[in-house]
């Protein structure tokens, strides 16, 4: 995460709470697995993996 708000200013505050943590309306996957499974916003990343973020979406009828 850290690295990846040194190259996006301002993206760990969107994606993560005060504490450090994913926050609840936000999905990241690293190779297919929930990270928050993995270790949340401290999940261990090696060259290779795949993360993905998705947002939630609400709305409709």
């Amino acid at each position: 995460m850290d690295a990846l708000e040194g190259r996006y200013k301002g993206v760990k505050s969107r994606l993560c709470d005060e504490d450090g943590r994913l926050r609840s309306y936000v999905r990241v996957f690293v190779n297919g697995e929930d990270a928050r499974g993995l270790g949340d916003a401290k999940a261990p990343l090696k060259p290779g993996d795949s993360v993905s973020i998705v947002p939630a979406i609400a709305g409709g009828r």
